[in-house]
């Protein structure tokens, strides 16, 4: 379908439909065209004819300190399905007088509440680098762990030791 566009109002308007008041700067461009200035609005870039060529702007990119936040509130749920699993494994050892477990997984949970602030997970400056961190520092828990501890990290749906 023939289109037409005029730069002084933004809109398109497409030639099948009858307008009383069309803007003078009117132009044709293709459905082509069309198409990826109505993808790139959508997208959060914008466009622009220039010399009737279009010209697309992407959308800038999200912060990092925007990502990395929303990554880090996907750590701290995950964090917290471990700690309540540690914490009936902790109860259950030292009921039956397993000294050493409990305070191991005592350590784990401290260490698990701090894992978003850990030097290694503040250190990092892209999603690469956070990702490879967090995953290192939840492996670094799980390591230190009697192996029947280590069951909270599978059953959080995170990688633990063999």
């Amino acid at each position: 379908m023939a289109v037409r566009y005029s730069p002084s109002t933004g809109f398109f308007y497409p030639v099948n439909i009858e307008y009383q008041d069309i803007p003078s700067d009117v132009f044709e461009v293709s459905e082509a065209d069309h198409l990826a200035a109505h993808t790139a609005r959508a997208s959060g870039g914008s466009f622009k004819f220039v010399k009737g060529t279009l010209r697309i702007t992407p959308a800038p990119a999200i912060p990092y300190g925007q990502v990395c936040a929303f990554y880090l509130d996907t750590v701290r749920a995950r964090r917290d399905g471990i700690l309540n699993r540690l914490a009936g494994i902790g109860f259950a050892a030292m009921a039956s007088g397993d000294a050493a477990t409990a305070q191991a997984i005592a350590t784990a949970r401290t260490c698990l509440l701090d894992i978003t602030i850990s030097p290694t997970v503040a250190a990092a400056q892209d999603m690469d680098a956070l990702q490879a961190a967090v995953s290192a520092e939840f492996q670094r828990i799980a390591d230190a762990l009697p192996q029947e501890a280590r069951r909270a990290f599978d059953d959080a749906a995170t990688a633990a030791p063999q």
